[in-house]
């Protein structure tokens, strides 16, 4: 212990990737922190469980690909079940939206996707209103079970000796002599030669990096679940409308709906659920699903996605002080793309770098240009 501890900071997906992944390199001197007393119950336990490889942003297209192959073939010992039900992801677009579309797809050739007309989209849900004219489809795409990977991370990680600290808040660095030295918590100081840093929103609180503070914002988003519906069938795949900002998928025998609102917050006022949203929402649900316009909603909630400025992941090694590593801003596809983020982050806690094709465009370095 001591000195050769390695913190990380927030259980939620990135934390918990990344401290698995340094166990595979033989690292057993973990700690993670985590403020709450469950782990994952922030942007992690609050999201639409979809795995959408199919990101207009050819980087980060290509990290969900890499981690969805994670996703459909996981180590033997990862999780009792499988982890995607692939029942298929379409983005669908209007005829003024199909530009948009096209040019998602021309960005990422190598995305594995089929490019349709959206028949097939109304030949499986034939409530869905008319003026759909394109989609992508990716056939393997579906839906996440997202407390499976979350448990199988830190099952993993904690099996080799990493410890998950609940109910303990990381309330500042410690730094001396141009290196970390360790953190302050909410039960006292612990040293540490390297400090991850995987707070999800909270890498936006500036006070708590001082000086090695980085440009993060924390958006809201909302979500609801309809109460459950006949009309519904539980293995329609995904529908994510381009240009309209509004998907749905089934959920516990109705739908899980998002209008795609981007409201910026704090990270305390992430989990505020407001009506004109949920309005919003059924508003353009009313319109693409008119014959469910009188549904009922069984439940509703909001998330938070972090982003930097440029909208780019930020992971690896802060060039200002030795020992602090950097995974954040992962923008509402931290969980589509955990798997490639916790191993170029475990990269660079023990080499000081990764070698992955992708990792120097997410280098902390050019938030400070």
């Amino acid at each position: 212990m001591g000195t050769d501890r390695i913190i990380i900071i927030g259980s939620g997906i990135a934390g918990a990737a990344t401290a698995y992944f340094l166990t595979r390199k033989g690292l057993r001197d973990i700690v993670i922190l985590e403020k709450d007393k469950i782990a994952g119950a922030q942007s992690t336990g609050r999201n639409a469980a979809i795995l959408r490889t199919m990101i207009p942003e050819p980087v980060i297209n290509r990290l969900a690909r890499e981690s969805a192959d994670f996703y459909h073939n996981p180590p033997a010992d990862f999780s009792d079940g499988p982890l995607v039900d692939p029942v298929g992801v379409y983005l669908a677009a209007r005829a003024e939206y199909k530009p948009t579309l096209n040019q998602w797809c021309d960005a990422n050739p190598e995305a594995r996707l089929e490019r349709v007309s959206a028949k097939p989209i109304y030949d499986k849900i034939p409530i869905l209103a008319p003026g759909l004219e394109a989609a992508a489809y990716a056939a393997d795409d579906g839906v996440l079970d997202v407390h499976a990977i979350l448990q199988g991370f830190i099952r993993g990680a904690t099996r080799e000796g990493t410890q998950l600290r609940l109910n303990c808040e990381f309330k500042g660095l410690k730094v001396g002599n141009g290196r970390v030295q360790g953190v302050d918590t909410s039960d006292g100081t612990m040293e540490a030669s390297k400090v991850v840093v995987a707070n999800g929103a909270w890498t936006s609180i500036a006070s708590l990096f001082n000086e090695y503070a980085l440009p993060f914002t924390p958006y809201r988003r909302h979500l609801l679940v309809t109460e459950p519906l006949s009309e519904v069938n539980p293995r329609w795949p995904v529908i994510w409308i381009v240009g309209e900002e509004f998907y749905f998928r089934p959920e516990s025998g109705g739908l899980l709906m998002s209008g795609c609102d981007t409201v910026k917050v704090t990270p305390e006022q992430g989990e505020i659920v407001e009506q004109t949203q949920l309005e919003r929402i059924a508003d353009k649900a009313s319109f693409w699903l008119p014959s469910l316009s009188e549904a009922k909603v069984a439940r509703a909630w909001s998330g938070m996605r972090t982003f930097a400025p440029d909208d780019m992941f930020t992971i690896g090694n802060d060039p200002r002080i030795q020992g602090l590593i950097w995974v954040a801003g992962l923008g509402g596809h931290g969980i589509t793309c955990a798997p490639v983020v916790g191993s170029i982050a475990a990269d660079c806690v023990v080499h000081g770098k990764s070698d992955h094709p992708a990792a120097s465009g997410m280098a902390p370095e050019r938030l400070l240009r």
